[in-house]
């Protein structure tokens, strides 16, 4: 196996534990991997697709994967030892199976943090992000059109929005603090806002123009949705050591936060014709 395949970085790690809740992500395993006296940790890292081809039997490998791309979050899951064996098996566990598997765990572990113990923290973590994200240079021209912004449910569904539509219908509600959080900025002359917005929309477009047609970008609405968090995931781990300070589920959210915002002022998807 290429040794460079398993080099996580210390970012890879700390959101692979923090958004899996410390358990196993196969369906109905409740494996803790850390807690009580036992502090071994019992967790596998495993790759979605294979670090490596078998010469004996059918694998997942992706001969077109760099090994930087074989060892990035996107491509690993957290699995308890037998989970990790059973697994193994890739006609049963296709990558599209194990992606859905994942996913849905932590859809679950987001579903169940405690809202009184969270919700307090998004007015920093929010505040930060605008700051890292605005502060970044993101330059590529872009429409500047206000647009009357749509009904969100007719949004969701003119893009075929559905992995993430429950997302952009649970965090529409923390608009409005965001907002509360764009005043006290622009108190002071700041242009944060618009900067922030400005290149959120144009991460977007770089998603979008790898679609030929609106059809195109409809049929992959949710891949693009995701591309864009983790371009976002990317820009603020660059700054100031911010995810060495800060709850990584924490983080997650207030980026959900940022891009429904983005997706409601229609600098994100496209507004129903």
């Amino acid at each position: 196996m290429s040794s460079s395949a398993r080099n996580y970085n210390s970012l890879t790690i700390k959101r692979l534990y923090a958004l899996s809740g410390n358990r196993c992500a196969f369906p109905g395993c409740n494996h803790e991997f850390l807690g009580g006296e036992n502090e071994t940790n019992s967790s596998n890292i495993c790759h979605i697709e294979d670090a490596n081809r078998s010469l004996y039997k059918n694998d997942r490998h992706n001969p077109k994967q760099t090994d930087k791309e074989r060892s990035d979050y996107n491509n690993l899951i957290l699995l308890c030892p037998n989970h990790h064996i059973e697994t193994n098996d890739p006609n049963s566990y296709t990558v599209t199976v194990l992606k859905r598997m994942k996913k849905d765990h932590e859809n679950k572990i987001r579903s169940q943090l405690n809202d009184a113990t969270v919700l307090p923290r998004y007015a920093s973590i929010l505040g930060t992000l605008i700051n890292r994200i605005a502060l970044t240079s993101i330059e590529e021209e872009f429409d500047t059109d206000t647009y009357k912004v749509p009904d969100t449910e007719a949004k969701i569904q003119y893009n075929n929005l559905i992995e993430y539509k429950y997302i952009i219908e649970e965090y529409s509600v923390y608009q409005g603090k965001l907002n509360s959080i764009f005043e006290e900025i622009e108190k002071d002359g700041s242009a944060k806002k618009t900067q922030l917005l400005r290149n959120i929309r144009n991460l977007y477009l770089k998603q979008k123009g790898k679609y030929p047609t609106i059809e195109d970008v409809r049929e992959n609405a949710d891949q693009i949705f995701e591309n864009i968090k983790e371009q976002i995931w990317l820009i603020i781990s660059k700054r100031d050591n911010m995810t060495e300070d800060l709850d990584y589920e924490v983080i997650e959210n207030g980026i959900c936060i940022v891009m429904v915002d983005a997706f409601m002022r229609c600098k994100i998807f496209e507004a129903p014709v």
